[in-house]
């Protein structure tokens, strides 16, 4: 088992901005398109020589529905020592129903690994309830020799100055049955904080993870943590820009304290470091 290894993950904000909103975040009666690309520089890495990673959001909302269609592709290129490149590919579709203040939350995701044979073909399902400013989300992860069950809970404090305080449970069933989750944990718990605020055309945030996690599902279901990394803490910061009337621009950068905690072939505990930057695109249509 290794050590303590910081990995450098910028990924992009999904941000939503809309001329008639009733809410910095609210988009009542707006479609909306979004991009994110990224790109993956693992320059100590002894599989990895590096890669590239894009995501596809389609967003809409009407008076009482709330769906979301997220499709991520990322190819990594890796050395000799590895017979082929790693693809992996993930669909996730999100329905809220939304009735006086209230709304009721499922979610599908669907995992494709072409090496990961653990972890291909995963599904992760979740159903959960918003009241107000507090929620509660239970997610299913259904891989093929271990499953994960984990609950989110999340509160938010302030209009225009956000407090959003997050408790994540995370227990792994039949971990022992393979090589692949062995290591791990029966159970992890997650607290989080975020910040966030705006201001005309900008916003900013901040936030940060505390306590181990591994298999987590994360950014309210779009990021699943399907390989075997054991987080410890992440810490996060954000900016955003509307550029034009229908064209916004965001940059995050996350820096995360994690380990390889399982024997398998692709992530072992090295040191994976990603390039600092990230672009992402929304469009509202």
């Amino acid at each position: 088992m290794e050590g303590n290894l910081k990995i450098f993950n910028p990924l992009i904000i999904y941000l939503i901005f809309c001329t008639r909103s009733r809410s910095f975040h609210s988009h009542f009666g707006e479609d909306n398109i979004k991009f994110n690309y990224e790109v993956l520089d693992f320059k100590n890495s002894k599989k990895k020589l590096n890669g590239s990673r894009y995501g596809v959001e389609i967003d809409h909302e009407d008076n009482s529905n709330h769906i979301q269609v997220y499709y991520e592709k990322s190819v990594t290129n890796t050395k000799d020592t590895i017979s082929k490149n790693l693809y992996v590919g993930k669909y996730t579709i999100k329905y809220q129903y939304l009735f006086d203040k209230q709304s009721l939350i499922f979610l599908y995701s669907k995992i494709s690994d072409n090496l990961m044979e653990e972890v291909d073909n995963g599904d992760i399902y979740g159903v959960g309830y918003n009241y107000k400013r507090a929620s509660f989300i239970y997610y299913f992860s259904d891989y093929e020799h271990f499953n994960s069950h984990q609950g989110d809970l999340k509160y938010v404090f302030g209009d225009k100055f956000k407090v959003i305080l997050i408790g994540k449970y995370i227990r792994l069933e039949d971990k022992n049955s393979n090589g692949f989750s062995r290591n791990a944990s029966n159970r992890y718990f997650t607290t989080g904080l975020k910040l966030h605020t705006h201001y005309k055309n900008m916003h900013l945030g901040a936030g940060a993870y505390f306590g181990k996690r591994a298999f987590a599902i994360m950014k309210n279901g779009f990021k699943v943590q399907h390989h075997s990394m054991e987080f410890k803490r992440s810490y996060m910061g954000r900016l955003g820009f509307r550029l034009y009337k229908d064209f916004i621009f965001s940059y995050k950068l996350r820096i995360s304290c994690s380990r390889g905690v399982y024997p398998i072939r692709i992530i072992n505990g090295q040191v994976q470091k990603k390039s600092p930057w990230d672009l992402g695109l929304e469009v509202l249509a």
